[in-house]
């Protein structure tokens, strides 16, 4: 116990002696629905497959601990039909270990058409982590437990320019459903102000929007429920070509929650955060410092342990203000050209409640394209 307490000062005097701040790095975790480079094999198949364990030792109130383990599974036969167009068709799967039947077993099937620095897509899209949106409202785990998200999505991506919307058509009702329809959706702008010679600063906004209602459910009366959130902010990050520290990012958020529902259902209709965090790159893996504040901060399928609202459906329990410290060593061991190995060990210290909890995780993704070659 001694020596996990002395690593871990030993590391935030690392940091604090040169204060860094950076946005949570899930490239390792991205594999996108893209266009195929020739129109020679017009057919090809690609398979997605993404095994984990990640383990919550948590004991507040906010959230409890639990553990997420098992194997995500998307094999699918791609079409491109014309140079700008790809059609995907396969089968989702999840099997949670301990678990005899399937989680999930759902279609999945997306349209993109590419055109410039754009790309629109149908169906399935690029989803969850590749919005790249802060963890306070994206919870990195709906790449585990959640189905991929279906709807519309455009992109445009340049080289000072990246811009991610997406609506996410979550739950669909016909006429006397018994549950109200369900739409979810954002958007992810960077700008960069500069980027050459290792340096780039880039300047953040990012949005989140959820709305629960319908007009032809069998549900009468009940309340319509629309919420939001804000964040703006701004990053630097320098890289190294040589030595032990390859490179260091620091970024900062201002966030905003707010209730626009009719009826209001938590105890709270709006509040703000602060994110800040910092990622020291070196040869041996990753080191991010990261802090927040939230006071009466809420987000849909946000990371659970920044909300003021308890996760717990069972649940009343509200924190006006939440104020956390949490440690991320991240390494990455990448197999070849298609899979990778991540292990990542997330400490973290709350100020409100005094105490020190933990999370580790195993990650192993695999991602394969092969072109169905005609004889």
């Amino acid at each position: 116990m001694q020596f996990k307490y002395i690593t871990v000062y030993f590391i935030i005097l690392a940091f604090c002696v040169n204060p860094l701040m950076a946005q949570l790095d899930n490239t390792g975790f991205e594999k996108k629905i893209e266009k195929d480079s020739t129109l020679d094999d017009p057919f090809s198949f690609s398979m997605r497959i993404l095994s984990f364990n990640k383990n919550n030792e948590y004991f507040n109130r906010i959230v409890k601990g639990y553990t997420l383990f098992g194997t995500r599974f998307t094999p699918s036969i791609g079409y491109q039909l014309h140079e700008q167009v790809n059609i995907q068709a396969g089968i989702f799967l999840q099997k949670d270990f301990g678990n005899n039947n399937l989680t999930y077993s759902i279609p999945y099937f997306s349209i993109l058409y590419d055109w410039n620095n754009s790309q629109l897509i149908f169906g399935n899209y690029n989803g969850s982590i590749h919005h790249r949106m802060l963890e306070p409202l994206e919870d990195f785990e709906r790449l585990l437990v959640d189905t991929p998200e279906n709807g519309i999505q455009y992109l445009f991506n340049t080289e000072k320019i990246f811009f991610d919307a997406w609506i996410n058509w979550e739950k669909m009702i016909y006429q006397d459903s018994p549950f109200k329809e369900e739409v979810s959706g954002g958007l992810v702008s960077q700008y960069d102000l500069i980027k050459k010679n290792g340096n780039k600063a880039t300047l953040h906004y990012q949005f989140r929007g959820y709305h629960r209602a319908g007009q032809i459910d069998a549900l009468r009366g009940q309340p319509l429920v629309t919420r939001f959130n804000n964040a703006v902010g701004a990053s630097y990050h320098k890289k190294y070509n040589t030595g032990f520290i390859q490179g260091h990012k620091w970024e900062g958020y201002f966030l905003h929650y707010i209730d626009n529902s009719f009826d209001f259902m938590l105890p709270y209709t709006q509040g703000y955060g602060y994110y800040m965090n910092g990622t020291l790159e070196t040869k041996i893996g990753d080191f991010m410092l990261s802090y927040w504040h939230g006071d009466h901060f809420y987000s849909y399928k946000g990371g659970r342990l920044y909300q003021s609202y308890s996760t717990d459906p069972n649940s009343r329990y509200f924190e006006d203000e939440r104020q956390l410290l949490i440690l991320r060593v991240m390494n990455e061991f990448h197999i070849g050209e298609s899979s990778t190995l991540l292990l990542r060990f997330e400490p973290y210290w709350d100020f409100k409640n005094q105490v020190f909890e933990f999370s580790h995780a195993i990650y192993f993704n695999i991602f394969k394209t092969l072109p169905i070659k005609n004889k």
